[in-house]
Order: structure tokens, then sequence, then C-alpha cells
């Protein structure tokens, strides 16, 4: 029998069963990262998991904990990653099992949401995550960029900027769904020179921070790579567009990582390029009432929905929505209006889809009239956004 153990509380104990698993199971790191992660690992951040069977370590799991904004509102958020197996354990069910545990400690720790980066949609679609994130890149010619001006001033990242750097970026992602604030330590990271990361950010002319750029130079394939790029105004755009045409000298390619709802072909002159859309991350509602109350409904009034959740019952049944300035939610015997899955529901409540998304792909059972049950929700896709990773 498996015991299932809290491994970063006692983390002189467990310290090298967890580096020895996951340096086997993930190679893109390092020993010494490991050792960094687990010497930066605490309760208060982040909850390990570890499967044991006997003394050996044979699943574990890392669960973060941050804060994302979902309609302006702050909740908080439990990621998922660092999921590894013993080769000798696979396929034998221990993986998903740890995770169900993993599930109910997000839960006990107030969590709304979890997020994370599958290396299967399928895998963690059946234990209720769901695709909620794309990325957009584009790969055009430096040339394309030739017409543009600075309109203010840009600087690189320092000590004395860098809070002005966080104000900028926790006010811009509270108009985003789906974004996570960062703290010193998730900058330090995003920002690393380890990979290569230069930081610049741009003042309008009066002085007011209004974006930030972190990208990085290619010189195998003779490429600017912008990493993460926000932006206030057009202006800041086009001077962040300016700033990277001088360096044609040094590349002959410019490859933006940019939100799925980005206009940045629109201020081009050749907008032709190439674009793909990459599908990111997953999202699972763990707490369906805290996630309702912050959800922001169109119109006052009251309705049911029924929820599936065949992972957590506490998310199951059916709950009642009253609406009138704030939004109210509680569990019901009542019959519901509508029934849809726990997984379809994460994808309207953060707004990666509409609900007449789901009508569409005839995901929602209707037990009441579909078009008044429509008006509640917001018929446009919100603008979702997330550029960290778990």
């Amino acid at each position: 029998m498996n015991k299932i153990i809290k491994i970063n509380e006692n983390k002189s104990i467990y310290e090298n069963r967890f580096i020895d698993l996951m340096t086997y199971c993930f190679k893109m790191c390092t020993e010494e990262d490991f050792k960094t992660d687990w010497n930066l690992s605490t309760p208060e951040r982040e909850t390990i998991l570890g499967s044991f069977d006997g003394e050996v370590l044979a699943s574990c799991i890392t669960i973060p904990y941050r804060q994302i904004y979902v309609d302006g509102k702050c909740l908080k958020m439990a990621g998922l990653g660092g999921v590894a197996t013993a080769s000798t354990y696979r396929s034998g069910g221990i993986c998903s099992n740890l995770i169900k545990e993993g599930i109910k400690v997000m839960y006990e720790q107030g969590a709304v949401y979890s997020l994370l980066a599958p290396f299967s949609y399928e895998f963690y679609q059946k234990l209720g995550w769901k695709w909620c994130y794309n990325n957009l890149t584009y790969t055009f010619e430096i040339d394309k960029l030739k017409k543009f001006r600075n309109e203010g001033y840009i600087e690189y990242l320092s000590e004395t900027n860098r809070s002005e750097l966080n104000n900028y970026y926790e006010g811009y992602i509270q108009g985003l769904n789906g974004s996570c604030i960062r703290d010193k330590h998730h900058w330090e990271r995003r920002i690393s020179r380890k990979l290569d990361h230069y930081t610049v950010l741009y003042r309008n002319t009066e002085g007011k921070i209004q974006g930030y750029m972190i990208y990085k130079l290619i010189h195998a394939t003779l490429t600017f790579e912008v990493v993460e790029m926000q932006y206030s105004n057009m202006a800041t755009l086009r001077s962040f567009l300016n700033y990277i045409s001088t360096h044609s000298a040094q590349v002959f390619n410019v490859q933006m990582n940019v939100k799925e709802h980005d206009l940045i072909l629109d201020v081009l002159s050749n907008p032709r390029c190439n674009a793909s859309i990459q599908s990111y991350m997953m999202a699972k509602i763990i707490d369906v009432q805290k996630a309702l109350e912050a959800y922001n409904f169109v119109k006052n009034g009251t309705f049911v929905i029924g929820v599936k959740d065949d992972i957590c019952e506490w998310n199951d049944g059916c709950f009642e929505i009253n609406i009138n300035k704030e939004v109210t939610v509680s569990k019901t015997d009542k019959q519901a209006d509508f029934v849809l899955d726990i997984r379809d529901l994460a994808q309207v409540l953060i707004g990666f889809r509409t609900l007449l998304d789901l009508d569409t792909l005839e995901k929602i059972q209707w037990n009441q009239t579909s078009e008044s049950m429509k008006s509640f929700f917001k018929t446009e896709r919100s603008k979702v956004a997330l550029y960290d990773y778990f």
C-alpha cells in the first residue's frame, strides 16, 4: 500500500530521493536546478506530495500556490508541476491517484483554480482540467519594422526601476484573465540572464512606465525573439518595434510570442508573416462556488446551474446563483435550468470560450429556454493570457 507524504515539510529526510527522481524524469534541467528549487521550497509557497512504496519515492507532484486575476478579481490558484513517476511504477495509476490527493490539498488550501502545462491533454482532462490558453507566435523579417520611431524612452531593467516594473505588471494583468501575480522569485526566473533574457522598459514623455519587453538574441538563427511584451498603448508598441529594428545589423528575423488577442500585425504595413497558434495551458475549477461568485454576469436575476464533476464531489450537483450587484452561490436541491461538465464550465468562467460556443459544441443539457439562460453570460471571449509556466 502506497503512503502519501508532504515531503517538503521534512526537507532533510527526502531531499536526495526527490532530486534523484526529478533528475531522472526531466533531462531539460540539471541536478543543480532541482537542488535550487528544493532549497527555495517552503510549505507556504508550495506543497510537494510524494507517493511512497516503502522507502522508495515512486511518484511526486509539486503544487505551487499563486494568485491570478479573473474578471478583475484576485483569486488563489494552485498550479501543478514537477509530475514525475519512477519508471518501474508507471502505467499503474499511482500518478493519477497522487494527483487526486493533490486536488484535495488544493481545495483545503483555498484554491479556486488550478493551472498546468500538460504533457498530454487527454491524461489531464480525465482528471478534470481543460484547455484554456493559447500561445500565438509571429515570425517575420526585421526589415518590416523600419518605419517605426521611438516616441518616449527605453531603458534596461535595473535595481532602481524593478519595483516600477512589478507595479506596472500587476496593474496591467488586472485587465486580463488568468495571468499570474509574480513575486521577486518569479520575476528572477522570468528575466534570468541564465536564459539569455534581456528586459527593457518604456517610459512616456512624462516619465511613466507604459510597458516592458523581455527578449533574447538567438545568434544561431539570427533571430530577435520577443519572449514577453506588455504595452498600454500604441505609442509604446511602436517604440518597442523601433527598438527591435535597431538590431537589424545583428539579426534578420523577428519572432514574437504574444497574446492571442494581440493586434500587432495591424500596425505593420505588410502583415504577411508566418503565424501559428499553439495550444497551451489547461485550467481546472477547484472550488466551483467561489469561481461562480467571481464571474461578471451580464444581468441581475436568479437561475440554477447543474455541474457534473466526477473528480471533486464538492463541485458536483446543482447551484443556485443570485445576481444583484453581488453574486451569491449556494448548493440546492432545485432542478437545474441547464447542466454542463465542470471542465467546460472552466472555459466559460475564465473566458476562453462563451456559453454560446459550448452550445454550438453541444456541451450543454438545457432544461429551460436556452436564450434566457445565455443572456446571463458574456457573449464575447475575454482577454485570456498567461506567460508563466509550471
